[in-house]
């Protein structure tokens, strides 16, 4: 029998990539890799409906790496679509169509949630030497930077200025006028003045750049490499580069410099905005790093495994008002940012039933970090005075009606379910009741999963069907404990979604 194998496939703008790995302990071995440039947001993106021919193309790679996975008896899929799939209007018929054609459950990230998995990857392939990293990923739809440690970020941004999107907007997906350059690079400083002066605040010590865009850059720029394979690439010659690519047709592009025809379409593009970005932070040189998205899928997967502690995002100043809250009230954080885990990763396989995007799946973690924020008032009811204080602490960046979500969840994450006579739910509006039940049925099950405080159940797997939800629970240890609380509070869950709900365990 095969050790646990993990895809992770990350849905670009520009292209489709998946990674396929085999679980060693706490870390993992590469075992295949995939890649098709299938131009997902060629004449889509700014709010347009992804065309025809592009939902056929990405489907076809996507059932092409289904039967690759399946032939390596890959135990999970993980799939998470990006800027193209994000903005699209039709989203959901792309959604359905690799469901139906290769069965593939796509889950939609958001900037923020995009720039996380890729800090993940860096993380995880660098070696920070104690500094303070600035991460560039330039993907085909968007622009991500994050700046932290090894143990915290500090600052995560995601912008409008990816590559295929620029070139598509400034026609340098062709022989490009000086005039267009220009105007591209006008339009990146505009969109990136206010995210580079927080960068600038903040300092950093070194530079990393990831993705196809960068990586490519570093090749054809002929960057110096590293016996570790890393390439650096100096602000000076990527200079020199944009002018060398500029009056270039793609076909000149192609056989100059030795790369794809679809990335010659975008690679000036990109290497504007990254100039830009190096230019107004004063940089010298960036190193690349081939570690990206798709790796931090793999990162996340695992983590729910390892227990490793997630990097605290002090730019988030959501997350920041969330953390403080839970440490003035003395919250246990080992339990829960695990339960906080379990409950997005049933959030994550429940998607198509649930119907939720990512501002819920934030709202649902926050909740699962608050859940307890009441105990230190009195363990018999501290489900009500949770509520009670999430709802008065004065948490920063949400709204009221995201504040009232997080506390309704708080309140009825044990003993009763919501209920219309209470005035904490009555007092929601219809949709904000809707949201508030389906949470509390997956956040019971998750909360009911670390019962013991042990972390017994090390992840969790659900197999949907029309009529039930399979749940296959990876345990350490014993968890008895665990599974009959789960298949208590599993039971709101099963009404809530009509599905019957049950659960299988397995050592590992």
């Amino acid at each position: 029998m095969p050790r646990n194998r993990i895809a992770a496939i990350d849905i670009g703008t520009n292209s489709i990539h998946m990674i396929i790995v085999e679980e060693r302990g706490a870390s993992y071995r590469v075992i295949d890799k995939e890649k098709e440039m299938v131009q997902l947001g060629r004449g889509s993106l700014e709010g347009r409906p992804l065309t025809d021919d592009a939902i056929e193309r990405g489907v076809e790679a996507l059932r092409k790496m289904a039967a690759i996975a399946e032939r390596w008896q890959v135990k999970e899929v993980v799939a998470v679509a990006t800027s193209a799939i994000r903005e699209a209007p039709n989203r959901r018929r792309f959604i359905a169509a690799a469901q139906k054609a290769a069965g593939i459950r796509i889950r939609v990230v958001s900037g923020e949630e995009e720039a996380d998995y890729i800090y993940r990857a860096v993380r995880a392939a660098l070696d920070f030497h104690g500094g303070t990293a600035l991460v560039i990923d330039i993907g085909g739809g968007s622009l991500e930077l994050i700046a932290g440690t090894a143990d915290e970020v500090y600052l995560t941004a995601s912008e409008p200025l990816g590559a295929l999107r620029m070139a598509q907007m400034f026609e340098l997906d062709r022989a490009s006028s000086p005039a267009a350059v220009d105007a591209c690079r006008s339009w990146a400083r505009k969109r990136l003045k206010k995210t580079l002066s927080r960068i600038s605040a903040i300092g950093f010590d070194f530079a990393v750049g990831t993705s196809g865009t960068i990586m490519t850059l570093g090749t054809i720029a002929s960057a110096d490499t590293t016996a570790s394979g890393l390439r650096w690439l100096s602000r000076k010659r990527l200079g020199e580069l944009i002018g060398e690519l500029a009056p270039l047709s793609v076909d000149a592009r192609t056989q100059r410099f030795a790369i794809d025809a679809k990335r010659a379409e975008t690679i000036l593009a990109g290497a504007i905005v990254l100039h830009e970005v190096m230019r107004k932070l004063e940089m010298d040189q960036i190193r690349s790093c081939d570690a990206a998205l798709r790796e931090g899928i793999v990162e996340y997967v695992l983590d729910a495994t390892r227990d490793a502690p997630r990097p605290q995002q002090r730019g988030s100043v959501r997350r920041s008002s969330v953390l403080a809250l839970a440490d003035r009230s003395g919250v246990d954080r080992a339990h829960a940012a695990h339960v906080a885990r379990l409950a997005l990763r049933i959030f994550d396989q429940t998607e198509e039933l649930h119907r939720f995007q990512t501002g819920e799946r934030e709202l649902l973690e926050y909740a699962a970090l608050l859940h307890e924020v009441g105990m230190h008032v009195s363990y018999q009811s501290h489900h009500k005075h949770s509520y009670y204080l999430i709802s008065h602490a004065g948490l920063r960046g949400f709204t009221a009606d995201q504040v009232a979500v997080m506390a309704n969840v708080a309140r009825y994450h044990r003993k009763s379910t919501p209920d219309a006579a209470d005035d904490n739910f009555a007092q929601l509006s219809s949709s904000q009741q809707e949201i508030v039940r389906r949470l509390v049925a997956i956040f019971r099950v998750a909360d009911a999963l670390d019962r013991s405080r042990s972390r017994a159940v090390r992840d969790v797997h659900i197999d949907a069907t029309d009529h039930q939800l399979q749940f296959r629970l990876r345990l350490r240890s014993s968890a008895d404990v665990e599974v009959a609380a789960a298949e208590k509070r599993g039971r709101y869950l099963g009404k809530v979604f009509d599905r019957n709900v049950d659960f299988e365990t397995s050592t590992g």
